[in-house]
């Protein structure tokens, strides 16, 4: 009976070549491997088929017609993958500056706030909100238009911030510092103000810092763990949206912050 077991010559020409040759060129230069292979099937396949190349013409329209589908399913699958290579490289983006900017939390530096600002702004170009600015030195900072959607900004501090026309919907706010800061047409709707319920702070304060904060015209409806004295020192909420039982408490109590202000006025 023949034996099963391959010769140790064979072992050794099947492993060179793999280990060798094939392996390398599969991981190093995969297109050069896949032309190679082309040339052998097609040193394999031509000569045989070359008599019903030259005498039978049927053939050749079938190869026609084969060549035609191939076609076909090149163009599908190039348009797939195409597609999932961007989706891929989106993924890339967005995890790019996302660490960009966690690496810089905590830094209270100008360079900090240019960078993490860059770094948001990249990312709603990518139409995603940064996951966190916890800590993040956000002093002074142009982010008109921002997407900050449920992004937790516990201390941060964004005194003085432009954060006109920004959004901070159904964001964590914590104990984020926006004193002076402008908030014009914000959207705040849903916020969580202060620090979440039996969360114990080594703080002094839990409340978010509003003090000459300007609120006009923002979307405060919906909003979390806010009364009326988290409005207390805030420089105005004139044409503020505001759910009706906290409007009706805020105008019990600071009722000129509803008002009209003149500029200098507050704060």
């Amino acid at each position: 009976m023949p034996s099963q077991v391959p010769s140790s010559w064979s072992n050794w020409f099947s492993r060179t070549l793999i280990e060798e040759t094939i392996a390398p060129l599969r991981v190093e230069r995969p297109v050069l491997l896949s032309f190679l292979v082309f040339l052998i099937g097609a040193g394999l396949v031509i000569p045989l088929s070359l008599e019903y190349w030259l005498n039978e013409p049927e053939f050749l329209l079938n190869v026609l017609a084969e060549a035609h589908g191939v076609l076909l399913d090149l163009l599908l699958f190039g348009c797939l993958l195409l597609w999932f290579d961007q989706k891929a490289e989106r993924r890339r983006r967005i995890e790019k500056y996302t660490n960009a900017i966690n690496d810089l939390l905590g830094w209270e530096h100008e360079m900090a706030t240019y960078r993490i600002v860059g770094n948001i702004r990249r990312l709603n170009q990518e139409e995603t909100p940064p996951e966190t600015l916890k800590d993040a030195y956000l002093q002074g900072a142009d982010l008109r238009d921002a997407d900050l959607s449920e992004t937790s900004v516990h201390r941060a501090d964004l005194a003085d911030a432009d954060l006109q026309s920004v959004n901070l919907s159904d964001a964590y706010l914590g104990t984020a510092d926006f004193t002076g800061a402008h908030l014009r047409k914000a959207d705040l709707s849903e916020a969580h103000f202060g620090v979440f319920a039996g969360v114990v702070s080594s703080e002094e304060t839990q409340e978010t810092r509003l003090v000459g904060a300007d609120l006009r015209g923002a979307d405060l409806r919906g909003i979390r763990n806010a009364t009326a004295q988290t409005f207390a020192d805030v420089k105005t909420l004139f044409g503020a949206r505001l759910d009706p039982d906290l409007e009706a408490d805020i105008e019990v109590e600071y009722p000129e912050l509803l008002e009209p202000q003149v500029e200098g006025r507050r704060g």
